[in-house]
């Protein structure tokens, strides 16, 4: 892991939150198949997650998906990255990357240099959709591609009301991206972010709570080209299949373009509560890096 990174990119790397539609559903319902005493349903957990991603409470859904204590250890690695000198090289590259936004007149900038791509894409546009719809229809009838029967039955389910968007939906009109960028650079600069010393001087909580503000815009953005995460998180439908022990399986259906696509996923119990088994080997800070910090932090604290 690399400390700096995590401490410096935090913020926007949470402004991707957006892309947890699997958990989106404020009516979650659950039917467990089988239970064990005593142990909480994971549909609980699953409707926290969600409650949290619907509100853009990006600090409460880290905090929903992580252990305790391994949000603790990345709480520590965050402050050490905060105590540490940036290089030029660093102030340099963020500087480079906060200019998309710190300016006033950023959209403008922006749309100077994306305009042209959208005028010389236009001519091409019906073509690439036909293409695109094309090479979708092959992946459902194909026998060699690697959907599962049930993945194809969704996507064949899914492709009118996808044809439908695609045909009915200008990508590459100016005002629409022009509205987008107008959204996300003035949420990233209601942030306050202009440099390292200014994301330094935020804690773990403030960064991740600035990056709420991030995630609404994006969420807003997207409208913009009929895309609406949060319907689309309001037709998710969560099945508890099976509780075993510290371990369960739950089946998410999500409703998109009028087709129901389902996936399983595997959840294990830690200090009981439920988390994604993924979620949590992603999150096991136990490599040697890690453990020099987690030990700095210990002494410094101690000190």
């Amino acid at each position: 892991m690399k400390v700096r990174q995590l401490s410096l990119s935090i913020l926007f790397a949470c402004g991707m939150g957006a892309a947890l539609p699997a958990l989106a559903q404020s009516n979650v319902e659950a039917k467990p198949a089988s239970a064990s005493i005593g142990v909480p349903n994971p549909a609980v957990h699953v409707r926290e997650a969600v409650q949290r991603l619907r509100a853009n409470d990006v600090l409460g859904l880290v905090q929903t998906l992580m252990p305790p204590a391994q949000f603790q250890m990345l709480r520590g690695a965050y402050e050490i990255g905060r105590q540490e000198t940036p290089t030029d090289e660093q102030r340099e590259k963020f500087a480079e990357a906060v200019a998309k936004y710190a300016d006033p007149n950023s959209v403008e900038i922006l749309m100077a240099e994306i305009e042209p791509k959208l005028i010389e894409a236009r001519p091409k546009a019906e073509g690439a959709i036909l293409m695109g719809l094309g090479a979708m229809q092959m992946a459902i009838s194909a026998p060699d591609t690697d959907l599962t029967e049930e993945q194809r039955a969704a996507l064949r389910l899914a492709m009118p009301g996808i044809e439908r968007w695609v045909k009915s939906t200008d990508f590459l009109s100016s005002d629409s991206m022009r509205q987008a960028l107008t959204l996300v650079t003035d949420a990233a600069r209601a942030t306050g972010i202009y440099s390292i010393e200014d994301m330094q001087q935020l804690s773990l909580e403030q960064a991740l709570g600035q990056a709420g503000s991030v995630l609404a815009a994006t969420k807003q953005a997207l409208r913009i080209y009929g895309l609406d995460l949060d319907t689309i998180a309001d037709s998710v439908y969560v099945e508890v299949v099976d509780v075993d022990g510290e371990s369960a399986t739950v089946k998410t259906t999500v409703t998109i373009f009028d087709a129901p696509l389902s996936k399983e996923m595997e959840l294990v119990l830690v200090d009981g509560r439920w988390y994604g088994k993924e979620a949590v080997i992603s999150f096991d800070f136990d490599d040697h890096e890690f453990e020099y910090h987690r030990e700095r932090t210990r002494v410094e604290v101690e000190s």
